[in-house]
This record gives structure tokens, sequence and C-alpha cells, in this order.
């Protein structure tokens, strides 16, 4: 990495860089509030409930396709123009879906929008990874997932409101808002110095694979992706099962249930935020120890008992202290043990993992539900949780016995 982009700071850069995390946490936030609403609109069509929420869910298959593809040519041509390039099909392709009367056009829309999400994802960690290292990385990495969580609790609020005030087809054009970014990302953001060695090699997807496994802790990579997979599946089904849970079991209403939800964002933003400052003081894997034990304390708080105040405080430490710190840290962490030249297609990774989770959330907890009921289902994945910290845990004592001491007299997490 070359030291103008490790030691210079800039505060127009860092907010361009981390201000684009809003873009794809509004992918999906700002529909899902309207899918029933597209779906009256569109009943006269065969299986409009399906495709309505086809309209929410397309987007995260696309993303599993494209973040690979993108790392690829993040490392093997240049960052900028890509990004550059996604925000226009992100601002310019969804934003078409106002004007058509189609839900299979709009459909089509969404495929474009899982395009530019799934390159915004993979790009802007690899660009954070490239301008900035150490505890400087560390920080932005905590930024970017805070706006990301913060994005997504306005992009629900703010969904709801245009859909009740000027209706559904409206909520589109927000999405044409992603084009102002195209300014200050040619101003503001340089092209990383990739060096001429990295350029010249021109490695292919096999070969890079290959340098991952052959010069990379290649278990350590895995079970980050696992981690991912796992963590953004079970804090998902806070969003798409607790709902239930507390309306059915607890007769929540809808506007409280929206304010649990929103508590839960809001505390994640808060962690996000901190994580610079956190893992000054903590290795990787000890703050995803914590993360996963915190989760399912949580858990199997608000399904043990049926009072909401003890409800609410076990969501709130399940979903924003448990899964706050998830994103940030296994993107520092995979962005500093692999080598430059295949940072993209890691990180491309944990993008893949992330939309994973949230594409199986609605499918994954199934067998359990018809075993358990939805409560027995929700304690079982907090049993779950707490088998996955016990795990870190023993790799944890493990990694602190053979870790070697870096010169801040931390201990290194390779």
């Amino acid at each position: 990495m070359s030291e103008t982009y490790s030691e210079s700071f800039k505060w127009s850069k860092l907010l361009t860089l981390v201000l684009i995390g809003i873009i794809p946490s509004f992918s999906g936030a700002l529909i899902n509030p309207t899918i029933p609403a597209i779906q009256q609109t569109f009943s006269h069509v065969p299986n409009s409930e399906t495709l309505a929420q086809l309209v929410s869910t397309t987007s995260a298959w696309i993303v599993i396709v494209v973040a690979p593809l993108t790392g690829y040519l993040l490392d093997k041509y240049a960052r900028k123009p890509i990004l550059i390039a996604a925000v226009i099909i992100y601002g310019a392709g969804t934003s078409i879906a106002f004007f058509l009367d189609s839900i299979y056009l709009i459909l089509a829309t969404r495929i474009l929008d899982g395009i530019a999400v799934g390159a915004l994802m993979v790009t802007v960690p690899t660009l954070i990874a490239d301008y900035y290292s150490g505890g400087r990385r560390e920080s932005v990495m905590g930024y970017y997932g805070a706006v990301q969580a913060g994005g997504g609790a306005v992009a629900a609020v703010l969904g709801g409101y245009i859909a009740g005030a000027l209706g559904w087809r409206y909520i589109f054009l927000v999405f044409a808002g992603a084009l102002l970014f195209v300014p200050p990302i040619l101003r503001l953001l340089p092209e990383p110095e990739v060096k001429e060695s990295q350029r010249d090699d021109e490695i292919s997807r096999l070969e890079a694979v290959a340098k991952i496994v052959r010069e990379s802790p290649v278990k350590v990579i895995a079970g980050i992706y696992f981690l991912v997979l796992f963590g953004m599946l079970t804090n998902n089904l806070i969003m798409i099962e607790v709902p239930y849970y507390l309306q059915g079991s607890l007769g929540v209403s809808d506007s409280q249930t929206g304010l649990v939800i929103s508590s839960v964002m809001i505390v994640g933003v808060v962690m996000a935020s901190m994580y610079g400052h956190i893992k000054q003081h903590f290795r990787h894997v000890t703050l995803l120890t914590a993360g996963f034990a915190l989760a399912a304390a949580g858990f199997l708080l608000f399904t043990a008992v049926e009072i909401f105040p003890v409800v609410l405080v076990g969501i709130i430490v399940a979903g924003g202290m448990g899964f706050g710190l998830l994103l940030p840290t296994v993107n520092d962490w995979i962005a500093s043990i692999v080598q430059e030249e295949v940072r993209g297609r890691a990180l491309s990774g944990v993008t893949m993992m992330m939309y994973g989770g949230f594409a199986l959330s609605p499918f994954a907890p199934m067998p359990l539900v018809d075993a358990f009921g939805r409560v027995g289902m929700l304690r079982t994945v907090g049993f779950l949780l707490l088998i996955v910290a016990g795990a870190l845990v023993t790799v944890w004592f493990v990694s602190r016995s053979t870790a070697s001491p870096t010169p801040d007299g931390t201990l290194s997490d390779d």
C-alpha cells in the first residue's frame, strides 16, 4: 500500500466513503414497508403476493452472484470506475421502476439493484482497506458499518412515510438520489496506487484462490465466512420472526414493534461507530466471541419470559449489541490478513455470506418452527449461538497461546 494512502486523512474523502454505505442499506429497507401496497396494485396478476415479495428479495440473490465477480474485477482492474458504474446503475436503473406499470419489469430493475449493491458492498470496504491502515482503518470500517445500520433504520421509516403520503411508486425516485454521489467520488476519491507487479501478474480467479490458500490463513478465512453467514442469518430472524413473536405472544402493537426494531438498529449504529475505539483494546476473535455470546444471551433471555421490558432488553442485546460489531470486525479482519492483490476477492466473500444469510433466513428456520414452534425455534437459535460462542472461546485460548506480539504490545490475530 502506498504511504500516501495510509497516512493521509481528509474528512471529505472519509465522509464520501462512509456515506456511500447508505446506498446498499436503502435497497431493501426502503421497499419492505410498501410490499402490501405493491401486491394490492398488481392483485390482478397471478401469484401477485409472491411477486411483490420478490421485489424486496430478488436483489439479495443477485448480490451473491455479483460479489465474487466484483472482487475479481477490483483486483484485476481499477477500483474507482467500478464504484462509479455501480452508483450510476443503482441511481438510474432502480429509479426507472417509478415509470413502469408491469411488476415483471419492476422485478427486472431489482436485478440492476442487486448488481449495483453487490458491487458497492465489495468495492467500498476494499477502498477503505486501500486508503487506511491500522487503527485508522478500524475506525473507518466502524463508521461505515454504523452508516449502513443507521441507513436501514432511516429507510424503514422513510419508506413507510412516503408510501402513505405519496404512494409506493415514489419510493423508487429516492434511489435516484444515489447519483448525487458521482461528483464527490470523481473529485475526492483517488484511484489507489496498486503495485505494478500486481497489475502485470493479471492474477486469474483460480490463481487468486490458490494464492489465498497458499499464503493466507485459510482456516481463519473460512471460519470468518461461516460466522458471517450464520450471524447474518440469525440476526435477520430478529427482523422477520421476532415481530410475529411480539404480536402473537405478547400482544405488542405494530407501532411498538417498529420501535423495538428501530431500537435494535440504533444500538447497532452505536456499537459499529465505536468499533475503532474498541478494537484498540481487543483482538478480532475476542470481539466476535463476545458478540456471539451476547447474541446467545439475548435470544435465550427474550424467549425465556413473556414480560415485555425483559423481552425488549433481550432483543436489543441480541440484535444491537451482539451483532452490532460483526460486519466491521470481519471486514477489518479479512483486510488485515490477505495480500493486497487478492483483497477484493477475499472481501467479496464477506458480502456473499452476508447476503446468503439474508436470503436463507426466511427458509432455514422452517424445520425448527415445524418441530418446536416459533418461540422454540428462536430459543434453539439461542443455544446454537451459544455453541458458536463456545467454539470461539476455544479458538481464542488456542490462538492466544500461539499468537505473536505486535509492536504496540497487543497480540496478532494471524
